[in-house]
């Protein structure tokens, strides 16, 4: 990273912001949008008198691209928000971030971006990845040429890439069974379960699925997942199979979300009265899944750290090129898990 001598109380004052806020980006940490980080880089840059952008490093530049679904849910705009502010920063350090989203569930579409990518002068892509021969293949071509291709959130099948980012999802789908179990104490019932798609999977909510149909059986073999419910990652969609479910399945007792969702299958439980007699499971601390942990409709939530998975999605890139040695090996993305009582 460049070097920063102003003073932070200093930055504070010209940049109009709080301690904690220069704090916060400074040290690469979240809570701060990419708006209120330029903000402060700018006040840096008037302090010092100089554009710290324009600092000569002894590297060469690079353009990096990160690739991410698109689409309303949460979790993955805060990831591309994240990113977008890391980008921000390293830019002091002659290093260019583009961000693009595209479609989810469309391999095709997401095949076509990496090739298209592949046209420039990028030197390296990150992207999470649809388990598909045309997005594998493009990836393959991609790492054939020498593009490095990290993975985030969700790998891919192949040898190729550099590294990947991202949680142990079977651990992650263990542990919401788990949970589930703890919570129903030998009650029998169903279980329904949500996800983004029955053909067009990410790898992270498959890897989530087996872990949680598998560690079910083994803690609560009087639980059984009677349905699996087609979202496409889309709150609106999560309500109405949400109210199909409660309406069609009486002995539900529990609900686990794979993926996006806990927005709308929340909803549906306060509208319906549910909330208090169904116990619901789901991922990732957003506003909306910590009010509803809080209001005491969703039972828990496992976390992944977006900060880690950004910093570190950027960081294996950047050593391709300005390491001392290359590193292949997976980072793994720890979670916590989070009930109403211990929110952050």
């Amino acid at each position: 990273m460049s070097k920063v001598w102003a003073k932070q109380s200093d930055i504070v004052r010209e940049a109009g912001v709080s301690l904690a806020t220069v704090d916060r980006v400074l040290n690469g940490r979240s809570g701060v949008n990419v708006q209120t980080a330029k903000k402060v880089w700018e006040a840096i840059d008037q302090l010092q008198g100089q554009d710290v952008r324009t600092q000569k490093t002894g590297q060469k530049p690079l353009k990096l691209d990160v690739i991410l679904p698109d689409g309303s849910g949460s979790f993955l705009n805060m990831l591309a928000e994240r990113i977008e502010v890391l980008g921000e920063t390293l830019k002091r350090d002659g290093i260019t971030v583009r961000s693009h989203r595209v479609a989810s569930f469309a391999p095709q579409k997401l095949a076509e971006k990496l090739r298209e990518i592949g046209t420039t002068d990028t030197d390296g892509i990150a992207v999470m990845p649809l388990e598909d021969p045309f997005v594998r293949e493009a990836v393959n071509s991609l790492c054939d040429k020498g593009i490095p291709i990290v993975t985030l959130v969700s790998s891919l099948s192949t040898s190729r890439i550099v590294g990947h980012v991202g949680p142990n999802n079977r651990a992650a789908g263990r542990t919401a069974a788990h949970l589930v179990a703890l919570n129903l104490q030998g009650k029998t019932g169903t279980v329904g379960l949500f996800k983004g798609s029955h053909s067009l999977i990410y790898s992270d909510h498959q890897e989530r699925e087996l872990g949680f149909v598998s560690a079910l059986h083994e803690y609560a073999p009087n639980l059984k997942v009677s349905s699996h419910w087609e979202i496409q990652n889309d709150h609106e969609e999560a309500y109405k199979h949400t109210c199909e479910l409660i309406a069609n399945d009486k002995d539900v007792l529990a609900i686990y979300s794979v993926g996006s969702g806990l927005r709308g299958i929340g909803q549906a439980l306060i509208d319906s009265k549910r909330q208090h007699d169904i116990v619901c499971v789901g991922h990732d601390l957003t506003d909306y899944s910590r009010e509803l942990l809080l209001n005491g409709t969703v039972n828990a939530v496992i976390d992944q750290d977006v900060d880690q998975e950004a910093v570190n999605t950027l960081q294996f890139l950047i050593l391709q090129h300005r390491g001392s040695e290359n590193t292949r090996a997976p980072v793994d993305i720890k979670t916590d898990i989070y009930l109403r009582d211990n929110l952050p």
